[in-house]
């Protein structure tokens, strides 16, 4: 029973993690280049994390069919990824991409389908549909919020982070070998901070000031380094359309964030918007568990 309930608990962790990454990265590049406070993060993180990996697991391989999976995973889920965040984040509200991220987990059902033939429950179904209904309440509750606006260069940039993502979980849902979780998030982060290096060369270097630093530092350690080892954990445990599907309660959190961090106001549509998207995100969670077909007879007996 622990074990099927600890990768739940870890993704609610994540999600917390995560949500509040938003708020750091608007600081970081008020001051720093989009680009260039990505590397920042994840150099740092590669560094503490190989240091890790070599000290607990200095035998750990990678197979020689694995290190391409690798190399694209660290392009797609930490570079490109973080280049198109960073500069939406920069050109829009925190929120605004929070609330355009949590559409991951509709995009992810829906390829898994077309590429893949996966079955879609009613659970599923009936999730995602949930969740995404959940979004738009939260999205019409906010006068800040105008998504798809003209011009909105932040918007666009954030589906490009969403379909970046996307290509990461197909990547890194199977490898051939058998890899502890840090193994995979160390050599992930340190191809994608090879891949966003050469920002050095076209960005106006500075020392950061310590607010900046201190931002830098939570995202390295807490939102990169546990962050990706309990999303690759995750992966493992629950596989993608439910480890993304957690990805919706991002904007639930980064809403009670800004309203304690920035004083904003949270209207009762914003509440009711939250309430359905844990709803969504528990049908699609414990989907198995729910005996579809007896409560179809239970309600054509009524």
């Amino acid at each position: 029973m622990k074990n099927r309930i600890m990768p739940h608990l870890m993704a609610i962790i994540l999600m917390v993690l995560w949500s509040l990454s938003y708020l750091s990265i608007k600081v970081i590049v008020e001051e720093v280049s989009p680009t260039l406070s990505a590397f920042y993060r994840f150099v740092f993180a590669a560094i503490i994390l190989y240091i890790i990996l070599k000290i607990r697991y200095p035998k750990e391989k990678i197979l020689k069919e694995d290190k391409l999976k690798l190399a694209l995973g660290g392009l797609f889920g930490i570079a490109i990824y973080f280049i198109f965040e960073n500069y939406a984040v920069a050109k829009t509200s925190a929120s605004n991409v929070a609330i355009l991220i949590a559409t991951i987990p509709v995009f992810t059902l829906f390829s898994q389908r077309i590429l893949y033939k996966e079955k879609m429950s009613y659970g599923k179904i009936l999730g995602a549909t949930l969740s995404l209904v959940g979004i738009i309440i939260i999205i019409a509750s906010k006068d800040k919020v105008s998504l798809f606006s003209k011009g909105s260069i932040g918007d666009l940039m954030t589906l490009g982070a969403v379909f970046s993502w996307l290509i990461y979980n197909r990547v890194c849902t199977n490898f051939k070998g058998n890899y502890r979780s840090i193994t995979i998030t160390t050599y992930q982060i340190m191809w994608g901070s090879l891949f966003l290096s050469p920002c050095l060369f076209f960005s106006d270097l500075q020392i950061p000031s310590t607010k900046v630093v201190l931002n830098i530092v939570f995202l390295s350690i807490f939102c990169s380094c546990i962050g990706y080892i309990i999303y690759v954990y995750c992966l493992k445990q629950l596989g993608a359309t439910i480890i993304t599907t957690y990805i919706n309660i991002q904007p639930i959190l980064s809403l009670i964030a800004a309203a304690f961090i920035l004083n904003e106001v949270i209207t009762v549509w914003q509440v009711i918007g939250c309430s359905v998207i844990i709803t969504g995100v528990t049908l699609v969670s414990f989907d198995k568990k729910f005996n579809y077909r007896k409560l179809k007879k239970v309600y054509e007996n009524l």
